[in-house]
């Protein structure tokens, strides 16, 4: 079983994801697929992303940088998760954001977000990053084309502004793990494998050890809440409304944030997770022309009038 294999099947089976859950169901199926042998059309060029495009020359000078956050997110580059469904490295994002952040003559910046979400290693600094450059003079806004779930929108939420397209979706709020024992692929691919550690939990939710008991259950749903109250609460404070909103249940209250499920852009503006309808391209001309960005807080404004 190549490293690279063993390596993202440890970071998929191991880690807490901010990802749309039927993306994660088919990342973990892949890996599971992958870890009893080889699977045909796996191999190949990993896919190298773009993350700053080339900016659109704003009226009166000066330009609007336009950049790319697409694919499943991961702290860092990966190979094998470019080569399964693309993938997008928070390191680079982060490079190509602070260098058209520190642009002085830059009349907005626009970033284009279709990602399922990923990792949720480097997302709440990738966050903070994002809303510490929003400036009056110079909007920063974020297009969901056509999709901004779960670490995406966490992302995408930090902006002045959420634009969806016309058949956009937004939302996901909520962080999943999930935990593999894989002993039955490995017997079923001739590998008897045994483990060797010190530390009584250093195994714990090894994907190649035992079963979790139910302390290492409690642990990992620890784990998951205290990521899931810095994620609402980040959204909160971005959008402008309580955490309350952020992480009430659709199915019990009329002001929420979908409780996790993904809404089309139509439907998003209403509950104030995003702002406007737009297309990519009308987005750059209206930030090229100087139009103001509709601010985060209008989305308070609108929920206080339910």
């Amino acid at each position: 079983m190549p490293h690279e294999i063993e390596r993202v099947l440890r970071a998929v089976s191991a880690s807490t994801w901010l990802i749309e859950e039927n993306k994660g169901a088919e990342i973990a199926a892949f890996l599971a697929l992958r870890a009893g042998g080889p699977t045909e059309g796996w191999q190949g060029e990993a896919h190298q992303p773009v993350y700053a495009m080339e900016p659109v020359p704003a009226r009166g000078g000066g330009a609007v940088h336009h950049l790319r956050l697409q694919g499943t997110i991961m702290p860092r580059g990966s190979g094998m998760m470019s080569r399964m469904s693309g993938g997008a490295s928070l390191d680079q994002f982060q490079r190509a954001f602070r260098s058209a952040a520190e642009d002085t003559s830059a009349r907005a910046i626009v970033l284009e977000v279709d990602s399922p979400g990923g990792l949720v290693d480097m997302v709440p600094e990738t966050a903070t990053l994002v809303r510490a450059a929003r400036r009056l003079d110079r909007p920063i806004i974020a297009v969901a084309n056509t999709l901004a779930a779960s670490a995406a929108y966490w992302i995408a939420s930090s902006a002045d502004e959420i634009v969806v397209t016309p058949s956009g979706l937004v939302g996901s709020i909520g962080v999943m793990t999930q935990r593999d024992n894989m002993q039955k692929a490995l017997a079923q691919a001739g590998i008897q494998r045994e483990m060797f550690a010190k530390g009584p939990r250093k195994l714990e939710g090894h994907p190649y050890g035992p079963p979790i008991d139910d302390a290492a259950r409690a642990a990992i749903e620890e784990e998951a809440e205290a990521l899931y109250a810095m994620f609402t609460s980040d959204v909160a404070k971005s959008r402008g409304v309580p955490v309350s909103v952020v992480r009430a249940d659709p199915e019990k209250s009329e002001r929420h944030f979908g409780g996790g499920r993904t809404y089309r852009a139509k439907r998003a503006v209403a509950l104030g997770m995003a702002d406007r309808i737009a297309t990519l391209e009308d987005t750059l001309m209206r930030a090229a022309r100087g139009r103001p960005a509709r601010r985060a807080s209008l989305a308070a404004r609108r929920l206080a009038m339910l």
